[in-house]
């Protein structure tokens, strides 16, 4: 009797405490990896990571490493009731975590959007398999660095960049890929209410890069 081996493109999605765990699909069609491999220095992602409290999860540049794929990609299995959501700003993103552990679990612009940015933090990846699953990453957002990586990466986000992402959005759109989702409900709301941080608390986040 022969038994099945597990599928290494299937990733546990955990917080690091691991009452909030699901799975990620991880899979490739063909040539073309579904989702791109980022990280971000700009200081919204790094004020969204301080805000929990948790300024480890950062590079020694003050960097976020970031996989950008489909809503319909993961699955959370157990501790849903653990999930919650944070927004820098009114109409800024929606930046979901763990609210037992405090772990940083997606970025989410909207129901329509067929777009979520894992934080690598909550996946169970390393760095080998997230170079064979997610592809070599692209530094962006350099010039908001906390030191100079002019060496590796984008000033801003280059214009192969955005082409490369609204590329991916526009596939993901047409292949519905935006559902199901386990972050909003059927009338796109939301599955936890937002935490709308003021302009004094977010001031004060990226005071700590001065």
């Amino acid at each position: 009797m022969t038994t099945a081996r597990p599928n290494a493109d299937i990733l546990t999605l955990r917080c690091h405490c691991g009452r909030l765990r699901g799975r990620v699909d991880a899979s490739s069609s063909g040539r073309r990896r579904p989702g791109l491999h980022v990280v971000c220095y700009c200081d919204d992602c790094r004020a969204f990571v301080r805000a929990l409290k948790r300024p480890e999860l950062l590079d020694r540049f003050g960097g976020s490493a970031v996989w950008q794929t489909t809503p319909a990609r993961i699955t959370l299995d157990t501790g849903r009731e653990q999930l919650a959501c944070l927004k820098l700003s009114d109409k800024g993103m929606l930046r979901f975590h763990s609210a037992c552990c405090a772990t940083p679990i997606g970025n989410a612009l909207g129901a329509g959007w067929p777009f979520v940015g894992l934080l690598r933090a909550c996946l169970e990846v390393d760095d080998a398999s997230a170079q064979r699953l997610f592809g070599a990453p692209t530094h962006v957002h350099g010039r908001l660095a906390l030191g100079d990586v002019s060496a590796f990466a984008e000033p801003r986000a280059s214009l192969r960049t955005i082409a490369r992402t609204v590329g991916f959005l526009l596939r993901a759109r047409l292949a519905g890929a935006q559902r199901p989702t386990a972050f909003f409900d059927a009338a796109g709301r939301p599955v936890v209410t937002p935490r709308v941080l003021s302009g004094a608390e977010r001031d004060a986040l990226r005071a700590a890069d001065r």
